[in-house]
């Protein structure tokens, strides 16, 4: 996509009446519409002498892992705010933390730390005592510097880790949260275990993420555009269920958030794209939002089909494994 976007750019590149420039191509495209129909619907103010901006196929330059990560960073805190790589950013986390009752007492492991918004909303909203995790390395580089920046590196540590070598503490968790990440790590299977390994006796794992609606979707033509080159593979709840089993994990609590979580990806992506400037239009800048909006266009898309479910899930420890 993001060649074809190059592609149609620099053909008009110059060109006087024809150019449209890239704040409108991406409406467009994000909207389903043609550029020509925002240009004289008076959506665009000027479309003559704007530069504009060409999508460029990735290099070894702009794909560099520093360069890449730094990338994601500026994205996502446009999209969801400072500090927060997840839809719905500061709102909707303070909301997941007080729905899943995160007390002071608590203490917190974070599968799936990001950029450590959630952990440092834990920390520093409800005085719980937390530990970030996160499978890669750039990004959970980038949470430590945040956390760092902001003198809170003790109290909010973020280290990066293998699901498929980790060792977790026996039994050092009340709470372990991993949101919208297990279905794309090899290892989940391994990870799980290590989780009910974790728990305190009385604790909770919570889980968000995607999820099939049944198994004979996973051949749909959906499902695979959204799978695309990524590592995630989803299971159905079912599928979930089972394996937990076999960790000696249980479902406790099960809600399907599928709606919510749609409307946050439109609304954050919509937002976005309805006040894009200039300053944010540089080529490396332009090619990782190009590669995020298609994912999470696919995303939508496999929702909107009933491929794909979004499920909350709160598990607990069975007392003995299968």
């Amino acid at each position: 996509m993001s060649q074809q976007v190059a592609s149609n750019a620099a053909s008009n590149a110059g060109l006087g009446d024809d150019y449209v420039p890239f704040a409108v191509r991406f409406r467009a495209w994000w909207d389903g519409v043609e550029p020509g129909a925002m240009v004289r619907q008076g959506q665009s103010a000027s479309v003559r002498r704007n530069r504009l901006i060409v999508v460029d196929t990735p290099t070894a330059e702009s794909d560099s892992s520093e360069d890449w990560a730094d990338l994601r960073y500026r994205l996502w805190s446009r999209l969801y705010g400072e500090g927060f790589s997840l839809p719905g950013g500061q709102e909707v986390t303070t909301q997941f933390l007080k729905y899943i009752d995160l007390q002071k007492t608590h203490a917190v492991l974070d599968l799936a730390a990001g950029l450590g918004g959630t952990i440092r909303a834990a920390a520093l909203q409800f005085g719980a005592t937390v530990m970030g995790l996160e499978p890669d390395s750039d990004v959970a580089e980038l949470g430590m510097k945040i956390s760092m920046i902001r003198g809170l590196e003790a109290r909010v540590p973020i280290s990066a880790y293998d699901p498929e070598t980790v060792s977790l503490a026996d039994q050092a968790y009340d709470v372990i949260v991993i949101r919208e990440r297990l279905a794309q790590l090899a290892g989940r299977e391994r990870l799980l275990a290590q989780m009910e390994n974790a728990l305190a006796a009385n604790g909770k794992a919570v889980v968000t993420d995607l999820m099939l609606s049944r198994a004979d979707m996973r051949a749909s033509a959906q499902t695979k555009a959204t799978v695309g080159d990524s590592a995630m593979e989803p299971w159905t709840l079912g599928e979930f269920q089972e394996e937990c089993g076999r960790c000696g994990l249980q479902i406790s609590l099960f809600r399907d958030e599928t709606d919510g979580y749609r409307r946050l990806l439109l609304d954050s992506w919509t937002d976005f794209s309805n006040n894009i400037t200039k300053e944010t239009l540089d080529r490396p800048f332009v090619d990782a939002l190009m590669r995020e909006a298609e994912v999470m266009k696919r995303r939508i898309a496999a929702i909107n089909s009933g491929c794909l479910r979004y499920g909350y899930m709160e598990l607990t420890r069975t007392g003995g494994k299968s």
